[in-house]
C-alpha cells in the first residue's frame, strides 16, 4: 500500500517549538504569549498580526524544525510501515524557505525516519498547499495529517488518519480515522482492507 505522511504536528511536535520561540520572540516584542489552541496558524493562535507572524516564521523556522522532537514511538511505528508499505511523506513546508529540503532531509535522518519520497510546497503559499493533488499524482490510497482544511480537502476521496486536535475535532466524515497515538496508526492499518471504507475516487 501507499501512505502519505504529513510531517508537522502528525510525526512532530512542531506547535510545541513553535510556541517555545514564539514565547521568546513575544515577550522580547511586548506581544501576547498566552496561546489558544483551538487555532491552527499562528496569528490566531496568539493574536499577532499576520506580518508579525510572518515576519517570526521566517527568522525562527530554521531553529524550529531542527529542535523539534518527534512524536510518542512515530519513528518506531513508522520503521514498522516501511517495512510492508511505500511511505511518501507530503508536507507543507514550502521549499521557498532557505535550506528547508537540506533541513527537513537532516532532521529525517537525525531521527531515522524511512521514506520513500519527500513532497515539499512549492506555491506561493508560504505555510499551505493543496495535497489532494499530490496525493492522486502518487497513488497515495491512505493520509495521515492533521490540518483540518487538508484532512476535509483528501477525505472524501481516500481514508484519512488524523492526529487529533482541538482545531480540527469538529471534522465530521465516515473516512476520518482519529488517532492520538501512533500505535493507533499502527493498528488501524494493520486492520485495514480498502473495501471497508469508501473510496470515490
Amino acid at each position: 500500500m501507499i501512505i502519505g505522511i504529513d510531517i508537522d504536528n502528525t510525526i512532530t511536535h512542531t506547535t510545541e517549538m513553535i510556541l517555545h520561540y514564539a514565547q521568546l520572540f513575544g515577550r522580547e516584542q511586548g506581544l501576547n504569549t498566552t496561546p489558544d489552541l483551538r487555532y491552527y496558524y499562528l496569528e490566531d493562535i496568539l493574536g499577532w498580526d499576520k506580518r508579525v507572524a510572518d515576519d517570526f516564521l521566517n527568522n525562527y523556522l530554521g531553529r524550529i524544525y531542527t529542535n523539534m522532537q518527534p512524536k510518542e514511538q512515530a519513528v518506531d511505528v513508522i520503521r514498522e510501515l516501511k517495512k510492508q508499505h511505500e511511505l511518501i511523506l507530503i508536507t507543507s513546508r514550502n521549499q521557498k524557505f532557505p535550506a528547508v529540503e537540506e533541513v527537513t532531509k537532516n532532521w529525517l535522518q537525525q531521527h531515522g525516519v524511512p521514506y520513500d519520497r519527500l513532497i515539499l510546497n512549492k506555491t506561493s503559499n508560504m505555510h499551505f498547499f493543496s495535497k489532494l493533488d499530490a496525493c492522486r499524482e502518487n497513488g497515495v490510497e491512505v493520509m495521515i495529517e492533521d490540518h483540518y482544511e487538508l484532512v476535509s480537502e483528501i477525505s472524501p476521496h481516500m481514508p484519512v488518519i488524523m492526529f487529533e486536535y482541538p482545531y480540527n475535532r469538529h471534522l465530521q466524515n465516515e473516512n476520518i480515522i482519529r488517532v492520538n497515538h501512533w500505535r493507533e496508526v499502527a493498528g488501524w492499518l494493520e486492520q485495514y482492507q480498502p473495501q471497508q471504507i469508501g473510496n470515490v475516487g
